[in-house]
């Protein structure tokens, strides 16, 4: 009979163990708030401005060949252009690298608050885990505020840039990265 209710009390246990970790894997380690960045000015040159420029550019590259050895341009231009054949010969290959997976989501266009979603990361091995937020609005967004839980700590992302600090801007699809540390928050 006690066996009976050792079991029970250890299944009950359990039971209350596994309810407890989901609530706990649930809870968010922090968040991001963000905003849509004011449109601002940007200084360009117009199409005439760029021919023109296009234009003069032809025209002193005309006088440097008329003025210099014709020969030795040749040469160095069949060289040039060998080189870049070569060199786009290497470049145009599939990429092997794969972009890490967007953990926090910025994808409201009038902004918002983004939730720093729970990471095993943080309770083994070193302790932390880099998240990576990206803008998936078709506008430019403004990181207002980066908090975490009590028990956490933001760390600069070694090796990552940018860091999500308040006042970055993330251009549409721009990616930014986030150092989480766990400074004393139990596992």
């Amino acid at each position: 009979m006690t066996r009976v209710l050792l079991g029970a009390r250890s299944v009950a246990a359990m039971v209350l163990g596994l309810l407890v970790a989901q609530r706990a894997a649930a809870q968010s380690m922090g968040s991001v708030s963000y905003a849509p960045f004011a449109a601002s000015n940007v200084p360009t040159m117009s199409e005439w401005a760029l021919i023109g420029m296009a234009v003069v550019l032809a025209a002193v590259a005309l006088y440097a060949i008329r003025a210099q050895n014709r020969r030795v341009l040749k040469m160095w231009a069949l060289g040039l252009v060998a080189c870049g054949a070569l060199s786009a010969a290497f470049w145009n290959r599939p990429a092997v690298a794969e972009p890490a997976p967007v953990e926090i989501a910025l994808d409201q266009p009038p902004g918002g608050v983004a939730n720093i979603p729970h990471s095993t990361e943080l309770f083994f091995g070193d302790y932390f885990h880099i998240y990576t937020a990206q803008n998936l609005t078709d506008r430019p967004q403004r990181v207002t505020g980066v908090s975490v839980i009590t028990g956490l700590t933001l760390l600069p992302p070694t090796g990552f840039t940018p860091e999500c600090t308040v006042g970055l801007v993330l251009q549409p699809n721009g990616i930014c990265y986030i150092k989480v540390y766990n400074d004393g928050l139990p596992g």
